[in-house]
């Protein structure tokens, strides 16, 4: 499954490296790690679930484990070219059935060198590919639309199935947090 992972700008070296020994230690030997046209997030593809994967993150994470470089971990379920209509078709085909009618979503756009639309106008344009109740407090799911570059990322997750190392609570503060051996 693919993954992409947020970094610190100018770290993708030592991100590498730290998202390496995380899915080695989740059992992935040989994902592939890419940059991509965005500065600060990686592109990565393992023989692991995603959502396993960012379960396995923050198990990491409570326990002690220290995530320095890559500090958000999202799976994509699917790619798209940038295109506003191809996004939509995408929506509307194969997205929206993975909502069931008595689910609430919620729509996220993160954009990143796709400066063509406002995001306030392709929430407005995305949102009518699916209709089910919208819920913007809590919903039952978040349909993410990851703008990265010539391509769009598109994710269909619940409210846990992130993983972001900044919005969690810190481990427990009994002893100094470990990195993650190999």
């Amino acid at each position: 499954m693919d993954l992409l992972v947020s970094y610190q700008r100018g770290h993708y070296g030592r991100a590498r490296r730290e998202i390496l020994q995380v899915l080695k230690h989740l059992g992935d030997e040989h994902p592939l790690i890419e940059r991509t046209a965005v500065e600060g997030i990686a592109f990565v593809r393992t023989a692991l679930d995603g959502r396993v994967v960012v379960q396995g993150c923050r198990a990491l994470f409570k326990g002690g484990c220290v995530f320095e470089e890559a500090v958000k971990w999202v799976p994509v379920d699917y790619w798209c070219a940038t295109d506003l209509e191809a996004i939509h078709r995408l929506l509307a085909e194969r997205v929206r059935d993975l909502i069931e009618p008595k689910e609430t979503w919620g729509l996220s756009v993160a954009k990143r060198r796709w400066q063509r639309y406002h995001t306030d106008d392709i929430v407005k344009h995305l949102a009518g590919a699916i209709d089910r109740k919208v819920n913007l407090d809590r919903p039952d799911k978040v349909v993410r639309v990851d703008v990265v570059g010539p391509e769009a990322a598109i994710s269909v997750l619940r409210p846990d199935e992130v993983f972001s190392a900044t919005a969690i609570p810190s481990p427990s503060e009994e002893g100094a947090p470990e990195a993650v051996a190999e």
